[in-house]
C-alpha cells in the first residue's frame, strides 16, 4: 500500500432522508458498516466515551467532572500507576471485534497483550507484576492470526433504517412507510435524499449527541439544533430500583458516607467517604454503555441510548454475527472489578488467567481496588473528587460559600438502590448527590420540623 493510500481517511456512505424544508433528518438508510459502528457504542466503557467525546461541546451529566478528577489525582492516590491508566483508558470488552470496524474511535482496541516470559500469564498492560515474581512485559498478539472473514457485530449486507432518535428498524420499504406515516407524511415527494460521508469526526460527534440529545442525526448532519447539557435535576421518585433480572444473587454490599448538609437550604453540599466508595464511584468509567442501560432497566434517560438499546435488543438474532447478548451487555473485565461493589454487573469474556494489573503482588485472583488505603476523599454534588487534607478542606468550605453554623453532617448508608440512583444521576444531572439522597434528607428535615413544633 502506498503512502498516499495510507493517508486516505476511511469513510462510510450514509443516505439521509430529510423533510423538504431540510430542518430535520427523518431517518437514515445504513449498511452493515454503519450499523456496526453504532452497535460499538454499547460496548464502549464510560471512561472511553468521555475521553473520545470531550472535545465536543456539552457535558454528559457529571461524568466529565468525574473523569477530570481522575486525571488530576496524583498517582500516589492509586494502588499502582496502572490503576489510573485503567480508569482513564478502560479496555473495551469487545476490543478485538471493534478493531475490525471500518470506523473505530476506540484506540484501546489494539489487539495487544503482554506475557510473562517465565509462566506465560498475560495482561493487557505492560509492566504488570506476575504472581511468579517476574514482569509481564513481552508484547504478543492477543487475538492470534486474523481470520479471513473478520468478525463484526452484524452480518454483511445487513440494511437498517435508523430514525433520528436512533431506533433501529429493518431495512425494507414497509418499515420506511410506517415510519413516514407515523411522522405525518402522506407523500414520498415531501422527503428528500441527502448523501453524506461519515468519518471518525462524525462518529465521535454522533456518540456525544446520542448521549445528550433526542435528535442526534439532525444535530450532527444538519446542525440545526444546539447541543445542550443534560443537567436538569431528576425527581428522586424516578430513581431506578434493582431489577430481579439483573440480580443473580442477593447483594448486601453497602457503603457508609458522611453527607455535608446546608440546614437552611435543605441541600446536600458534598460528602466525605473512604477509598472503597471512591473505588466504586471511579469504577463507573469501566462499565460499558450497554451494561449501564441494562442495569437501569432501559430507563437511563441518557439521550437516545434507551431507544437504541431497546430496538437493538428486539432485532432477530439472525442479524448478528456474534452473540447479541454479548453486544448489548458486554460486562466488565474481571480485572477491573471492585472488591466491594453493590451493582450486579456480569463478567466480560476475556483471556483465562489474565493478571490483575492493579495488584502489586501479581495474584491472579482479582485485587479488587484502585485507590490506596486508608484514605478519605471529599466528593462535591457535581462529582468533583479531591483527597481530604487540611488545605483541600478549607478550599472546599470556601467554595461552598455557606455560613459555618449552617453546615451539618449526617451519616448515610448506600446500598444497591442508592448506587443505581447515583449511576443514573451521574449521567443525567449536575446535582448528583441531591438526586441520590434527597428523599432521605427531606424525610430527616421533615422529622426535625415536626419534633420542633
Amino acid at each position: 500500500m502506498s503512502t498516499e493510500e495510507k493517508s486516505i481517511k476511511p469513510t462510510i456512505p450514509l443516505k439521509l432522508l430529510v423533510d423538504e424544508t431540510k430542518t430535520r433528518v427523518l431517518a437514515a438508510e445504513a449498511t452493515s458498516d454503519f450499523v456496526n459502528v453504532l452497535l460499538s457504542f454499547l460496548t464502549l466503557p464510560l471512561g472511553t466515551v468521555v475521553r473520545v467525546t470531550k472535545s465536543h461541546p456539552g457535558s454528559i451529566g457529571c461524568m466529565n467532572n468525574l473523569y477530570q478528577s481522575i486525571e488530576q489525582l496524583s498517582a500516589d492516590n492509586f494502588c499502582t500507576e496502572t490503576c489510573k491508566s485503567i480508569l482513564l483508558s478502560p479496555r473495551n470488552p469487545l476490543a478485538l471485534v471493534c478493531k475490525n470496524l471500518k470506523l473505530n474511535i476506540d484506540d484501546t482496541s489494539n489487539g495487544k497483550c503482554f506475557s510473562c516470559h517465565y509462566c506465560g500469564r498475560k495482561s493487557h498492560y505492560p509492566r504488570t507484576k506476575c504472581f511468579c515474581g517476574c514482569i509481564a512485559n513481552t508484547e504478543i498478539s492477543e487475538g492470534g492470526s486474523q481470520p479471513v472473514d473478520k468478525e463484526q457485530f452484524v452480518k454483511r449486507m445487513t440494511m437498517c433504517v435508523i430514525t433520528d432518535d436512533l431506533q433501529l428498524l429493518p431495512g425494507n420499504p414497509i418499515s420506511l412507510v410506517q415510519l413516514l406515516c407515523n411522522l405525518g407524511f402522506s407523500d414520498v415527494d415531501q422527503v428528500e435524499e441527502l448523501s453524506v460521508d461519515v468519518g471518525l469526526e462524525e462518529v465521535s460527534k454522533l456518540l456525544k449527541h446520542s448521549l445528550v440529545s433526542k435528535t442526534p442525526l439532525t444535530d450532527v448532519f444538519l446542525g440545526k439544533r444546539k447541543l445542550a447539557n443534560i443537567s436538569k435535576p431528576m425527581d428522586p421518585r424516578n430513581s431506578p430500583t434493582p431489577s430481579s433480572e439483573n440480580r443473580t444473587s442477593p447483594n448486601h454490599t453497602e457503603f457508609r458516607v458522611k453527607l455535608i448538609l446546608s440546614k437552611s437550604q435543605n441541600k446536600i453540599l458534598g460528602l466525605v467517604a473512604r477509598e472503597d466508595f471512591i473505588d466504586f464511584l471511579f469504577s463507573f468509567c469501566t462499565i460499558p454503555l450497554g451494561s449501564v442501560v441494562k442495569l437501569l432497566d432501559l430507563n437511563s434517560r441518557v439521550g437516545c441510548v434507551d431507544n437504541f438499546y431497546r430496538t437493538a435488543e428486539s432485532l432477530d438474532s439472525e442479524w448478528f454475527a456474534i452473540s447479541k447478548s454479548e453486544i448489548i451487555n458486554a460486562g466488565v473485565l474481571k480485572q477491573y472489578k471492585c472488591k466491594n461493589h453493590p451493582l450486579q454487573i456480569p463478567d466480560a469474556k476475556n483471556i483465562l488467567y489474565l493478571l490483575d494489573p492493579r495488584s502489586p503482588t501479581g495474584k491472579v485472583d482479582c485485587f479488587g481496588r484502585f485507590m490506596e488505603a486508608p484514605h478519605l476523599f471529599v466528593v462535591s454534588d457535581n462529582l468533583v473528587v479531591t483527597p481530604l487534607s487540611s488545605p483541600s478542606s478549607i478550599s472546599f468550605l470556601k467554595e461552598l460559600n455557606v455560613p459555618l453554623n449552617d453546615i451539618e453532617e449526617q451519616e448515610e448508608t448506600m446500598g444497591e438502590t442508592e448506587a443505581l440512583a447515583l449511576l443514573k444521576a451521574s449521567l443525567t444531572s449536575s446535582s448528583v448527590l441531591n438526586n441520590c439522597f434527597k428523599s432521605s434528607i427531606d424525610q430527616k428535615f421533615n422529622k426535625s420540623e415536626v419534633a420542633g413544633k
